[in-house]
């Protein structure tokens, strides 16, 4: 069985896929293996395996051509030929680290955004997305949760500041920005937050 299997020679589509592959440059990179089969009844065409280079890890992702899925799943309503895979994020994650490439994970926000007041809820909502369109990563909770768990969670986050919006005894809207590295605190108008930062 194992002779059958190596004397085994590329269907048409098969070859195809290769050329194209030869002629982008990267024909060093694809090895044919007639041993990868799936064992998922829906795929109708070639099959495949992505590993590292030097070959050390077991299959990163796996996946192929599948005609007939959607088709299928949607009851005859949709059909779209197509292709997927499926990637495994341990190997991955074993092979970032393997190779020195697993980035820190160090990354702070600039902004976590106290819903204190559920009334201002909306108006949080749209300062946090105004101080995400300026290129801020902003964070909030997106349940109401006690004032204490907000900032742990802020803490956590490693934030630079909090924000949180109140009414003035004027009534009007404000913000109570805290540096949380100096704990310094003051009060500015929904206005001057970005610039804030």
């Amino acid at each position: 069985m194992n002779a059958f299997i190596q004397s085994g020679k590329p269907t048409a589509e098969l070859e195809k896929i290769l050329k194209n592959l030869s002629a982008r440059g990267m024909a060093e990179y694809v090895k044919i293996d007639y041993h990868v089969i799936r064992g998922l009844a829906y795929y109708t065409g070639v099959v495949f395996e992505a590993f590292d280079k030097k070959g050390e890890f077991r299959a990163i992702a796996g996946g192929g051509r599948y005609d007939n899925l959607l088709k299928l799943i949607s009851a005859g309503k949709v059909h779209l030929p197509a292709l997927g895979f499926g990637m495994g994020d341990v190997v991955l994650l074993e092979l970032l680290k393997a190779r020195g490439l697993l980035p820190k994970f160090d990354a702070a926000i600039d902004m976590f955004c106290l819903i204190e007041d559920e009334s201002l809820r909306e108006e949080s909502l749209r300062l946090i997305q105004e101080l995400r369109d300026k290129g801020n990563a902003v964070e909030y909770s997106l349940t109401p949760i006690k004032a204490d768990k907000q900032f742990k969670r802020a803490l956590e986050l490693s934030a630079k500041f909090i924000i949180k919006l109140e009414r003035n005894t004027d009534g009007d809207l404000v913000g109570k920005l805290k540096n949380l590295k100096t704990r310094e605190e003051r009060i500015i108008s929904t206005d001057e937050i970005s610039g804030a930062l």
